[in-house]
């Protein structure tokens, strides 16, 4: 019979492979407050500096960051980072991801210099431990570039995302995070108006993924996704019509058919019908966007 430990662990991990990502937050709360506590013999005591603890409270913040819930988020790494220097040292990979996360935190709260710092002394830890080319070394890098592209510093941010996509492509087994850096390196030329650059880099992004993870994953989903908004900002209305509406109905597939997950990609078709001057199903896309909307 499965502890009440490992069943919380496997719920989580089954709720995330799921993407049901709300409904991670209650039994991975759970989770931690379980961990933060230990019993041994007659009573209990309070066993928080252990790497269990650590690595649980790193996710939980990182849950919170990509729900939105910002504030709770900061609490709960301000612990993690705390613990993590505890258990790990402030000289070990495990320390420099807990520091790479909350510096994520810091530049969702517009707080760049902090998170700055925080991505150049992970990276350093990195460097140090794993080597300049390593995955986890070169994410800070392009972390760094994304912190630039917030702040309109493009010339900047493609450096960095360039001197990335060197790194990564001199050693095999990096293909995800190319192609995560070849979507940064589309975001910089998008944002500089160049579209054609952009959508080269995307495509060859959503290629990589295609071949690595699969149509039926939600990260490749997100790459159509991204790259058929691409191809609206470029004037390829059509083309983005078919990349959007495959999108729409896999969300619905995916999630179900009053998926938040539905939200935008309606707005988009809605937008693109109406330049394509289709009337009628921009209205329907608009009728079902309401009818998500009024779920809550």
């Amino acid at each position: 019979m499965l502890d009440e430990e490992t069943m919380l662990r496997t719920k989580v991990d089954d709720l995330e492979s799921q993407g049901r990502y709300y409904d991670m937050v209650a039994p991975l709360e759970e989770l931690v407050a379980m961990l933060s506590v230990r019993c041994s013999g007659g009573g209990c005591h309070t066993a928080r500096e252990t790497p269990e603890y650590a690595a649980a409270l790193d996710r939980l913040g990182g849950l919170h960051r990509n729900l939105g819930n910002l504030d709770r988020a900061y609490d709960i790494y301000q612990e993690a980072v705390r613990t993590s220097a505890t258990v790990f040292g402030t000289n070990d990979p495990n320390y420099a991801t807990t520091l790479n996360n909350y510096a994520g935190l810091q530049r969702l709260r517009k707080e760049y210099d902090q998170a700055a710092n925080g991505y150049q002394k992970a990276e350093g830890i990195y460097n140090d431990t794993l080597g300049p080319n390593h995955v986890l070394t070169v994410s800070c890098l392009n972390n760094r570039g994304l912190l630039f592209q917030d702040q309109n510093m493009l010339s900047e941010a493609l450096q960095l995302h360039e001197e990335a996509l060197r790194r990564l492509q001199s050693e095999a087994g990096n293909e995800v995070a190319q192609a995560t850096t070849l979507n940064n390196l589309a975001s910089v030329y998008a944002k500089m108006k160049r579209y054609d650059e952009a959508r080269t880099y995307m495509e060859q992004a959503s290629a990589i993924y295609e071949k690595t993870v699969g149509k039926s994953s939600d990260l490749y989903l997100g790459q159509i996704h991204n790259l058929a908004s691409m191809q609206a900002l470029s004037g390829d209305y059509q083309g983005a019509l078919e990349r959007f509406e495959w999108v729409a109905q896999r969300c619905r597939e995916m999630f179900g058919p009053r998926s938040d997950n539905l939200v935008a990609v309606l707005r988009n078709l809605d937008a693109v019908y109406q330049r394509l001057g289709m009337p009628e199903r921009a209205a329907a896309a608009r009728s079902e966007l309401e009818g998500i909307q009024a779920k809550g």
